[in-house]
């Protein structure tokens, strides 16, 4: 143990890249090939991502043999890559690139943490973006979110250590910058360009820092080299598709996403990313939470000893006098902005909140670092971690409850990891709760990282698979019996669902509504075999199984879906030689 201490005393940079390296493998890699790709965007995404690794025409994105304009290419660039180079489709080929961008994001956060604070800063900041929940749930399913977030703080990062570097590597910083949110434009849309440049003039204008952001230097230099990673994409494709370009990836998926959730369906109130937050950065939210309170609080009576008028006193609030006061205006900006756009947007999911987790790890790993020197901050963590524990132990007794009053589908669902559930968190509560009597700030730290190990390592080997399980495991199935030459398949009155393509690489009429007079059109042909997929829901609400056995035969019947074919066979067993 002495030589432990001490070889960790001698090379600290080294066992901190080798604890960040482990706990990156650990929580981000293992387990990626361990349940099936997950509807609807990441089986979308992962098949187009194939399509495109095997086209010769890297330019065009195709869903379901249709040009795909509502999205850029960059993460399906690095998609395909992937699959070639792993050479074959796979769960692990697919999510990897999404893995290793994430663990890029958490070593720069931990580099940044270094250079602007100290490295105990950078170490904890990185660990608590690494742990929480919605951050490592989006590392292990294969969507665009990650990677916005990663380019859009990695753009913030540049800026900001932009001051804290000697004069001749300023330009290099910003250069950085209009980088990252190049590829973070190539990859998501103009968000990943409004957001950091919103972030840092308002960081600047505070700051009397404006001329930085603005010498010729820094922003025309960085804007041609944003321009020449953008746009040769966007022009081509100008070229390719006029003006409908325009229209559908622009103006319909940037600006009317922004303005209007009519057409998407995704409306929600304006504070509808609260609770969505406490719950994506737990088991941290507790403790972010406390610093939150603390700021304010500090803020305050910062304002009220401040002279002068109400603008005045507002300046004197914001004003900088060390590198700490910079870095929290940095990271509370970084927020605020981010939390502020995701929340007027009138298009909203849960996962557009997760561009705020960085600048929540880095305001959360300050506040940790304070515990070192504050008992009232030691105070806050401790009453955090005493709420962390009592929800565990909650899960776990209401886990064991529960299952008296669910109904038996239910009980029956969840019955395979039920004990695992109860134990692991009865365990968790338990061990949160002895690390609190250590009154050691690692101790209860590490107990937070154990925690959320749990977390992950039941997600991968019961939760995802128990979410495919839910129906889309009987569409990949159906589709297997229409992976043949010669066939046809048809979805029938429910929204669309790429896993259908999967295993089946023809084209697939996806007919959402109930529209008979298009289904017996398509199964009208008994020459051509033509499978359908109907939800077994929708059949006893519309009420229409008579006109579903007017021209179909019943083929197998699940406990979500049933599939149907145009013609009757004799013999079921006999169906894919028939086929054949």
């Amino acid at each position: 143990m002495t030589k432990f201490k001490k070889f960790t005393t001698e090379h600290p940079e080294l066992c901190s890249i080798a604890l960040l390296t482990l706990l990156c493998g650990a929580f981000l890699f293992l387990g990626l090939n361990f349940y099936p790709l997950l509807d609807v965007d990441e089986t979308r995404y992962a098949i187009m991502s194939r399509d495109l690794a095997n086209s010769k025409d890297w330019n065009v994105l195709l869903l379901n043999s249709i040009p795909f304009l509502e999205k850029p290419p960059l993460y399906f660039w690095i998609v395909a890559a992937s699959i070639k180079i792993f050479g074959k489709f796979s769960e692990f080929a697919v999510r990897f690139p999404i893995a290793l961008i994430s663990t890029f994001l958490v070593f720069f956060t931990y580099f940044f943490g270094k250079k602007v604070l100290s490295r105990k800063f950078g170490l904890l900041s990185a660990i608590i973006l690494l742990t929480s929940v919605f951050f490592l749930i989006l590392s292990h399913v294969a969507i665009l979110d990650m990677v916005l977030t990663a380019w859009l703080a990695s753009a913030l990062y540049c800026s900001f250590l932009s001051f804290k570097v000697e004069d001749r590597y300023k330009k290099y910083c910003w250069w950085g910058f209009w980088t990252f949110a190049g590829l973070g434009f190539l990859a998501k849309g103009i968000l990943a360009l409004a957001i950091p440049l919103v972030v840092m003039f308002i960081y600047c204008a505070l700051t009397k820092n404006l001329k930085e952001l603005f010498k010729p230097i820094h922003f025309i230099i960085g804007l041609i080299i944003f321009l020449l990673i953008s746009m040769p994409w966007h022009i081509v494709m100008f070229r390719d598709y006029g003006w409908s370009f325009v229209n559908e990836y622009f103006i319909k998926h940037h600006f009317a996403r922004l303005l209007s959730h009519d057409e998407f369906g995704r409306g929600h109130g304006i504070f509808y990313f609260i609770p969505v937050f406490i719950v994506a950065f737990m088991p941290w939210t507790f403790i972010f939470l406390a610093s939150l309170a603390q700021g304010c609080k500090r803020l305050y009576e910062r304002y009220k000893n401040a002279q002068g008028k109400f603008v005045e006193k507002l300046l004197a609030v914001t004003e900088t006098k060390d590198e700490k006061q910079e870095l929290l205006l940095f990271a509370s900006i970084f927020f605020v902005v981010v939390f502020g756009v995701m929340s007027i947007s009138s298009t909203k999911l849960p996962t557009y909140i997760l561009p705020v987790l960085p600048a929540a790890a880095l305001i959360t790993g300050y506040f940790w670092c304070k515990s070192d020197n504050e008992e009232e901050t030691r105070h806050a963590i401790a009453i955090s971690t005493y709420l962390v524990a009592i929800i565990f132990i909650l899960a776990a007794l209401i886990t064991s409850v529960a299952y008296v009053f669910l109904p038996q589908t239910i009980v029956e669902m969840f019955s395979t990891f039920k004990y695992t559930v109860l134990i692991g968190c009865a365990f968790v509560g338990i061990y949160l709760m002895l690390q609190l009597k250590t009154k050691r700030t690692i101790s209860i730290f590490s107990g937070y990282v154990i925690t959320m190990f749990f977390v992950i390592t039941f997600a991968v080997t019961n939760l995802f698979s128990l979410i495919y399980s839910t129906g889309e495991n009987e569409l990949v199935l159906f589709s297997n019996y229409a992976s043949s030459q010669n066939t046809r398949l048809v979805t029938f009155d429910f929204e669309v669902k790429p896993s259908t393509k999967i295993n089946y690489s023809e084209y697939v009429y996806f007919i959402i509504h109930d529209d008979f007079d298009q289904l017996y059109s398509l199964v009208s042909n008994k020459a051509v075999p033509t499978f359908v997929i109907v939800k077994n829901k929708e059949v006893l609400r519309g009420n229409y199984q008579d006109k579903l056995d007017k021209y179909l035969y019943p083929i197998q019947k699940g406990k979500k879906y049933s599939l149907y074919l145009n013609k009757k066979i004799p013999d079921k067993n006999k169906l894919i030689m028939w086929i054949k």
